[in-house]
């Protein structure tokens, strides 16, 4: 997967895989093996990371969605969730693969399809972990383009998994 844009600016909010939601705050010089390299320095809501200008075009980050691509991720939420391979490392590569992956409607899917297991036998702790973790980052993307509080779209996330199963 190809980014959208290959340079962002200031203020330009972004989607890391593992890091999650962020702000690019600024454009800055690091020094790294002995030459100065410029960097995006992004404030996530847990901390912050320095993205290489040179390397915006990597597969596990992309711009920050749009409002009708949350509802439509949501409609995927609301429906029945999917098997998940019985198979514990089967089940855990599925869950990692989506983890690493930046798409929004991936983890929408794997939110639901965990959400749903859950409600069958519980999830174990490597599971749980996956989708708090996915589930919050669903949430900042979320607040940050209603600019409405993440405890109320907590709630609506929650009726849509409710009626997923």
């Amino acid at each position: 997967m190809n980014v959208q844009q290959s340079t962002y600016e200031k203020g330009d909010w972004i989607v890391h895989a593992n890091y999650g939601v962020g702000q690019v705050r600024e454009l800055e010089k690091k020094e790294l093996e002995g030459e100065k390299k410029a960097f995006y320095r992004v404030r996530t809501f847990n901390g912050e990371y320095w993205l290489s200008v040179t390397r915006t075009d990597v597969e596990y980050i992309r711009p920050i969605t749009s409002e009708y691509k949350i509802n439509r991720a949501l409609t995927m939420i609301r429906q029945t969730p999917e098997i998940l391979p019985e198979n514990h490392t089967e089940r855990s590569k599925v869950i990692k693969e989506a983890i690493k992956d930046p798409s929004l409607y991936t983890k929408a899917c794997m939110i639901r399809d965990l959400h749903g297991k859950d409600q069958e036998s519980k999830l174990n702790f490597t599971e749980e972990d996956a989708l708090l973790k996915m589930k919050k980052q669903f949430l900042n993307e979320w607040s940050v383009i209603k600019d409405v509080d993440k405890e109320i779209l907590e709630e609506k996330l929650d009726k849509a998994l409710d009626a997923s199963i």
